[in-house]
């Protein structure tokens, strides 16, 4: 139970960091359109989360052996 609650956590962090993200991709990047920016910034997100799922995955099992 509670490495369920500690996952629930983790994700909750990452759907608020995601947030700010994107609300501050449109103000950097302010030359493109909301709809536009909003696309764009959760695109860069999910990959860079992507890239650090990955990392930690292959960690993980480097580790494990």
């Amino acid at each position: 139970m509670k490495t369920i609650w500690k996952s629930v956590l983790i994700g909750l962090a990452v759907v608020l960091t995601e947030w700010i993200f994107v609300a501050l991709f449109g103000t950097i990047f302010n030359g493109l359109s909301q709809a536009e920016s909003v696309v764009i910034g959760t695109g860069f997100f999910l990959a860079f989360e992507m890239v650090v799922c990955t990392g930690v995955i292959i960690a993980y099992l480097k580790n494990k052996k």
